[in-house]
């Protein structure tokens, strides 16, 4: 029986994360974006620069946003240079005092992890059972997704193996969100440049890949399980055990 959460392990540290809150302020409709886009400025500069798209899901359906999204390094006057923008967020905002046009939901460390990737992986909060998809670099998460900072399909292998949907049973409900994958313990640490991995493990790497690219469920989670070093099919238990073992020993 399961009687405490694990602790986040240093490897998986800026690994995981929520996606950020919608700024109702900022929130755009695809037109008024559009518009906005096509717009230009005295000074020259493209609006493109401060609107951002943003991708979400409820259940299997996909929804996108746009928002104005003024650069954190953004002074008043350099984010006056955006006319059209500027005043609309002025405008729905009201009085205003402070660094009034920057997004105060913005997480600069999400965006600094997605800004190196050319996608990102994301699973949907309300989901029961966790279902990672790809999403390209050119949008950001919002708050209904779980977002895991790897563009790699030995890591989306893993994610979508039964290895880690019982680990997903186990911790998703009794944690925040995102340390469900901080405590996850990979098969090593998700780091690891691919020249210090072994002999073997680049073998069980390639394996995950293979699987993961074919869709192949059994393929999957036997690949997966190989890449623990785990011999024979485990039952639920049994995986959640040795899980907890790896972990435990790797958080010390």
């Amino acid at each position: 029986m399961l009687t405490a959460t694990p602790l986040p392990l240093p490897e998986n540290f800026g690994l995981a994360f929520t996606g950020e809150t919608a700024w109702p302020p900022a929130l755009l409709t695809a037109r008024q974006a559009k518009t906005l886009a096509a717009t230009r400025n005295p000074a020259g500069r493209p609006n493109s620069d401060v609107l951002r798209s943003f991708v979400g899901k409820t259940g299997r359906r996909l929804r996108k946003s746009w928002r104005i999204d003024f650069p954190a390094h953004y002074r008043e006057q350099e984010a006056a240079l955006h006319e059209r923008p500027f005043a609309l967020l002025r405008k729905n905002i009201g009085p205003t005092s402070g660094f009034w046009w920057l997004n105060p939901h913005a997480q600069p460390p999400l965006r600094h992890a997605l800004a190196r990737l050319d996608r990102f992986l994301a699973t949907a909060l309300d989901s029961p059972e966790p279902a990672w998809s790809w999403f390209e670099d050119e949008h950001l998460p919002d708050s209904s997704l779980l977002v895991v900072a790897r563009d790699d399909d030995f890591t989306h292998g893993v994610l979508q193996s039964a290895v880690f949907a019982a680990w997903w049973r186990a911790y998703f409900r009794k944690t925040a969100p995102a340390q469900v994958i901080e405590t996850f313990p990979f098969p090593w640490p998700p780091a690891t440049p691919l020249g210090s991995l072994t002999k073997a493990r680049q073998d069980f790497r390639s394996a995950v890949v293979r699987a993961a690219i074919s869709g192949g469920t059994e393929q999957l989670n036997s690949a997966v399980a190989a890449a623990y070093g785990w011999r024979g099919s485990l039952d639920e238990d049994e995986i959640l055990s040795e899980l907890n073992a790896q972990s435990c020993s790797r958080s010390r």
